[in-house]
Formats: C-alpha cells, sequence, structure tokens
C-alpha cells in the first residue's frame, strides 16, 4: 500500500502525518478518517471553510485515486482550507 506524507496547516502549527491510501482509495474515502484522527490528537484545521489538498500547487481531486491524478508514493501534500467566502 502506498504511503504518503500530509501535512496539515492546524491551529498549533503544521502537522505531519503519514498514511497508507490504497491505490484505488480516493480522498473523499480517506480524508475523513485522517480528519477525525487528528481531532482526537488535539489538532484542528486553521480557518474555516472546506478542507482543500494541494499538491505540485495544484488543488487535487476528491473522487480521484492520487495515482489518477499523478500523485506517486512519499509525494507530499499539503491540507489547508479553502476560504468560502472572499
Amino acid at each position: 500500500m502506498p504511503k504518503y506524507q500530509i501535512y496539515f496547516e492546524t491551529i498549533s502549527g503544521e502537522t505531519k502525518y503519514n498514511v497508507d491510501i490504497d491505490e484505488g482509495e480516493t480522498l473523499n474515502m480517506v480524508l475523513e478518517e485522517i480528519l477525525f484522527d487528528l481531532r482526537e490528537r488535539g489538532n484542528v484545521l486553521k480557518g474555516d471553510g472546506e478542507p482543500e489538498v494541494i499538491w505540485n500547487g495544484s488543488s487535487l481531486d476528491f473522487a480521484a485515486p492520487l495515482s489518477q491524478q499523478g500523485v506517486r508514493p512519499n509525494d507530499v501534500l499539503r491540507v489547508s482550507t479553502a476560504a468560502t467566502n472572499g
């Protein structure tokens, strides 16, 4: 199972999380569980809005597997919140 490094922009600063994501899994399938685990550890995403996952300067599609979007194992992903209003 491929491993990815995900950095979350949290209230207490940047938090690194290593996660295994199966080839067929999507961010829709795994992100809620990861965010729940982070909250259990006392980490909350900074800002208001929906989570956004950035890789290589682009926002990723939550409905497509990472491998289909060109993301390779051990690549670094960053999660922050996308502002819902300007």
